[in-house]
């Protein structure tokens, strides 16, 4: 590892985990495609993109904890339980297929995989329905907490083969699928991408009965920026949706990752020196974005 990686990797996990705070989500959307094109290779670079999200969203989450309604008809118990069951069911798998597809096909395989994942994701923010009334939390039923079990399950493989906590994922399943209002729902991913990342890291870190001990450091280094950046995210959301975008704040989402998607096509299409430059541009404008909207809901409430 290069000698300005010790400086990069902080950041990088800042502007990521600052902008996944805000949309409560991780950022092993940003972190995988970026470690890739600096040459890692991809048990390293998922290892260490699920690793950081522990370190850096574990002391948000467990504030929240206490004040989060744990009731028999709440949406923790009967939609994010299930869900969280069915991602430790399967996380073991991820790392496997993985391994597999990097040896069959090459690190090109998982950016393919990325962007397939990437494409769904965007459609259903953009395009899928929300809850109509976003106070009232909609009974569960027990057919949907075991197609909640169902889908933690699917979750799980792909979010240990990717990287990507599960939460980007997770995100449009509970608000669009579910029907659950932002609030309960960013609360419901936070918990769900603890649980994920935390899961999924450990068959990385201790992958084939050995300690990786650079999945670890760079997990830290990442996580030295991304532990100030979520909390600040998550802080910048809670404000934009009191001063009442929240459409905007789900939309927003969608648009966004396009330009991710972009650049993991780039890097499949060969433009690796163009796709690192561009990255670094994708970071600052999802950075300033996310501070320009935030202040500008706070002088123009709805």
């Amino acid at each position: 590892m290069t000698w300005y990686a010790y400086f990069i990797f902080p950041l990088i996990g800042f502007i990521g985990m600052f902008c996944g705070g805000f949309w409560s989500v991780g950022c092993g959307w940003l972190i995988v495609p970026t470690m890739l094109i600096f040459g890692f290779q991809p048990l390293e670079a998922v290892g260490a993109a699920l690793l950081q999200m522990v370190f850096s969203t574990a002391p948000t989450v467990l504030k929240e904890m206490p004040k989060t309604s744990w009731d028999k008809s709440s949406v923790m118990r009967s939609l994010a339980l299930p869900m969280a069951t069915g991602v430790i069911l399967t996380a073991f798998s991820g790392r496997l297929i993985n391994a597999y597809l990097y040896d069959k096909f090459g690190s090109k395989a998982l950016l393919c995989l990325f962007v397939f994942v990437m494409l769904f994701i965007v459609f259903q923010s953009l395009f899928g329905k929300t809850a109509q009334n976003q106070k009232k939390e909609p009974n569960i039923s027990k057919k949907q907490s075991l197609l909640a079990l169902f889908c933690g399950m699917f979750v799980g493989v792909i979010s240990s083969v990717l990287g990507i906590s599960g939460a980007l994922i997770f995100r449009p399943i509970i608000i669009n699928g579910f029907k659950i209002a932002e609030k309960p729902a960013v609360q419901t991913v936070r918990f769900l991408l603890l649980t994920a990342t935390i899961s999924g890291s450990m068959f990385y870190l201790f992958a084939e009965g050995n300690f990786h001990h650079n999945i670890l450091l760079l997990g830290i280094l990442i996580a030295l920026g991304g532990a100030f950046g979520f909390p600040l995210g998550v802080k910048y959301g809670a404000v934009v949706l009191k001063n009442g975008y929240v459409k905007i704040l789900q939309k927003s989402f969608g648009s966004i990752i396009l330009i991710i998607i972009a650049n993991a096509i780039l890097n499949l299409l060969d433009f690796v020196k163009f796709s690192r430059y561009l990255m670094i541009i994708c970071a600052i404008i999802l950075f300033a974005y996310i501070n320009i909207f935030t202040f500008y809901t706070v002088k123009h409430p709805r």
